[in-house]
């Protein structure tokens, strides 16, 4: 079971490779993948047959980082497309689940064996952590693959 969850998905039109990455173009503004208002669908970078995008829909669109690949089968596109929780979240989370175990070490230190009560809290917290992050996610990944599904067959 991993904290931070990840999707894996194909995606396939029945468009050729220079079409899907043309309309993939046209509606993400080339940007950092960060927050800020814009008209386009995505943000993000695009390369060759690569892409790094993240959903431009506020709030949610930011939790979810897609990464994909295009590759050319016979008549169709199709896209090999991981999901991703984004990275300065899963780094400012794990920062802040850190703090905790230094005050009950620090409490352990002070007080003794009192100090383990602290632990049961503290997993539920990490339990309540792990669905937020879970829904979050599933959120942020059905408003983006929406827009990516409907861009790619545009």
């Amino acid at each position: 079971m991993k904290f931070f969850p990840e999707k894996s998905e194909e995606l396939k039109s029945s468009k050729i490779i220079e079409e899907v990455l043309l309309n993939i173009k046209d509606n993400t503004e080339i940007s950092s993948l960060t927050m800020r208002r814009s008209d386009k669908y995505f943000k993000g970078n695009i390369e060759k047959n690569f892409f790094k995008i993240i959903s431009s829909e506020k709030p949610l669109g930011i939790f979810c980082v897609f990464e994909g690949r295009l590759v050319q089968k016979e008549s169709e596109a199709i896209i090999r497309l991981d999901a991703k929780f984004h990275n300065t979240f899963k780094i400012l989370i794990c920062i802040w689940s850190l703090l905790p175990f230094f005050t009950i070490i620090i409490n352990f230190l002070e007080f003794g064996v009192k100090a383990f009560a602290l632990f049961i809290p503290l997993l539920m917290t990490f339990g309540f952590l792990y669905f937020i992050i879970n829904f979050l996610f599933k959120k942020s990944y059905e408003n983006g693959i929406k827009d990516l599904k409907r861009i790619i067959n545009q």
